[in-house]
């Protein structure tokens, strides 16, 4: 157990002694604890810069640990950074970034593992993107620009999607596509692909025409009004590639080819990845207007042991690192207190969260689901297991209504709080006794596998029997709960992938869903998840998707829990590399945004 941790919650319970207290610390218990520090080397960096980005912000242990949650993302907050001094000076060209992070076997963003394509967007371009610079107002909410299109796309009716694309884009100088332009004929053919991939074909589904009306424009048309559309279009996994490739012996698996920023120079199997600069690529920064991009390449390594990439980044090996809690992130600033910390808004597409199957007994019984809410106390998981480095979870996003952080209790519902009295009086006029539930878990250690663990506990010691398979085969781990395979409860994290509320309203839950888990099958859902994706005003929309969030949260179709901020932190010589709600940069979303991140040695 680590020292840090004991010193600083000398009068709370730990990680283990929580879960244990839960009743489920036999579970995994070698997995659930704590890691202990990697190196000490405490050399500087040369550009200098505080924690925060600002010189108002604590560098002392002692007053770091002392920070609120409050304090925490108002001092570390990513919209400071524009003030960082090596941000003011400007950029350098050179150097390599280095980071954790691991290759994809395979690196077809048309196959079955095409959602993951949106962390690794360093080869290839789309039509829009989300916004990822330094120079942000507020990182904590979602932009959007655009990429291959000169601009945004004019919109003469609700129904049509017009594009102007940027002209002399090249694909990248590699066979079989070797350096020719990028047109809108490109951009059609793999639209045209996407229809009939799983990660990308919702995005389309109400696509009826795409067409190139020029080499350069490009035209969308929908049956029906597709409020979704533009922020669906923007989620980083609608790579344009080239049909040459698509439709070569080798396909689009084995090597990204793109019009992005970096080529793959090498790959190692189940380890990391090297790219290098593309000399032709197309994109200026916006605000310095030079050319793009600045790094000479970027360097991963894939590390299994969690300890030895805290000890990777601690001994300068990484240059970026990202803490999984606050605890880890003390240790970080206790050996290079110069690092550069932000403090993002947790993503509401990936927190964990307890999924039921609610065609299966005695789940159909929406007293039983309410009950079940009622007895996981998420208080205490936010102050033991996060040390209040968390939010209250609900899976639809909180910045859609014009707010910046997650929701609080007395929004969701009276059925996300404790209250076991209440949850007993539940069961008894359900006429359940000895309740006896299967808990599949997607995986077996690590921040999601514990929040699951100490619901599985607090639903224990309420008398719900729990009886936990956490196994360590991914494959598994993914057929069992998307195949539906789970019989009572799932524990799980995404929620997506995407970022408008339409992945939330209409895909997580309409009875027609190919992403609706959960077996939900509600007349006045579908009726409310149709009508929100149809609306363009947004306070009209706003409406829509508050009215069904609170039937659905009354309805109680998932077990919600808590959504863990986002800490991360970077050599103090490093620029570019901010996170914001959905897009994590570089080792998320923001992937895309590695293109304008540099490295300063002055």
């Amino acid at each position: 157990m680590s020292k840090y941790w004991s010193q600083w919650h000398r009068s709370q319970l730990t990680r283990r002694r929580f879960l244990a207290a839960a009743g489920t610390a036999g579970a995994g218990a070698a997995a659930l604890s704590l890691v202990g520090c990697g190196g000490d080397d405490d050399g500087k960096d040369d550009s200098g810069g505080s924690s925060g980005g600002s010189t108002d912000v604590p560098t002392k242990l002692e007053d770091l640990k002392k920070l609120s949650l409050e304090e925490m993302r108002t001092k570390f907050s990513g919209s400071r950074f524009k003030n960082l001094d090596g941000y003011k000076k400007g950029p350098e060209p050179g150097g390599t970034l280095r980071y954790w992070f691991v290759s994809l076997p395979d690196w077809d963003p048309t196959g079955a593992n095409g959602g993951l394509m949106a962390s690794y967007m360093f080869a290839h371009n789309q039509l829009i993107q989300i916004k990822v610079n330094d120079s942000l107002k507020n990182p904590n909410f979602m932009e959007f620009e655009p990429g291959l299109a000169k601009a945004m796309p004019e919109q003469p009716d609700n129904l049509t999607y017009i594009f102007k694309l940027n002209e002399g884009v090249k694909f990248q100088d590699v066979a079989p596509v070797n350096g020719r332009e990028m047109t809108a004929e490109d951009i059609v053919y793999c639209s045209e692909a996407y229809r009939k991939s799983p990660a990308q074909g919702p995005t389309y589904e109400q696509v009826d025409k795409i067409q190139a009306i020029d080499k350069y424009t490009v035209k969308f048309t929908t049956t029906r009004p597709a409020a979704y559309f533009i922020s669906s279009l923007a989620t980083p996994f609608h790579w344009i590639f080239s049909k040459e490739q698509k439709e070569s012996s080798d396909g689009l698996a084995k090597k990204p080819i793109g019009t992005g920023a970096f080529m793959l120079d090498s790959v190692q199997d189940n380890g990391g990845y090297k790219v290098k600069k593309n000399p032709s690529y197309f994109r200026k920064d916006p605000v310095t207007g030079k050319q793009l991009p600045y790094l000479d390449g970027i360097e991963t390594t894939y590390i299994t042991d969690p300890a030895q990439t805290l000890a990777a980044y601690r001994s300068k090996q990484f240059d970026h690192y990202y803490p999984d809690s606050k605890e880890k992130w003390l240790q970080v600033m206790e050996t290079d207190p110069d690092s550069v910390t932000q403090v993002t808004t947790p993503p509401p597409s990936f927190q964990p969260y307890i999924a039921m199957h609610l065609t299966n007994d005695p789940l159909k019984d929406v007293r039983v689901r309410q009950a079940l809410s009622l007895m996981i106390d998420r208080d205490s998981i936010i102050k033991n297991l996060h040390q209040g480095m968390a939010g209250y979870g609900y899976g639809q996003d909180w910045t859609f209504f014009d707010r910046e952080w997650p929701w609080e209790s007395n929004e969701l519902g009276k059925y996300n709080k404790f209250d076991p009295k209440e949850a007993k009086t539940l069961l008894d006029a359900a006429g359940v006794k000895d309740l006896n539930l299967d808990f599949f878990m997607q995986a077996f250690a690590g921040a999601n596998f514990e929040v699951w663990s100490a619901a599985a506990g607090m639903m224990n010691a309420q008398g719900v029997k729990t009886n936990i398979d956490a196994p360590q085969d991914v494959a598994t781990q993914v057929s069992t709960f998307y195949g539906g395979k789970f019989k009572h409860l799932a524990g799980t994290g995404l929620l997506g992938p995407g970022m408008d509320p339409d992945t939330f309203s209409y895909h997580a839950l309409h009875s027609k869903s190919v992403k609706n888990y959960y077996f939900v099958n509600d007349p006045k859902i579908d009726d409310l998840a149709v009508k929100q994706r149809e609306t363009f005003d947004t306070k009209d929309r706003q409406g829509i998707v508050k009215q069904l969030m609170d039937y659905d949260l009354d309805q109680v179709t998932r077990l919600w829990l808590v959504t863990p901020y986002k800490i991360n932190v970077r050599r103090p010589n490093f620029y570019n590399l901010i996170d914001t709600e959905a897009a994590w940069n570089p080792l998320g979303w923001g992937s895309l945004g590695v293109d304008l991140a540099y490295r300063r040695t002055t």
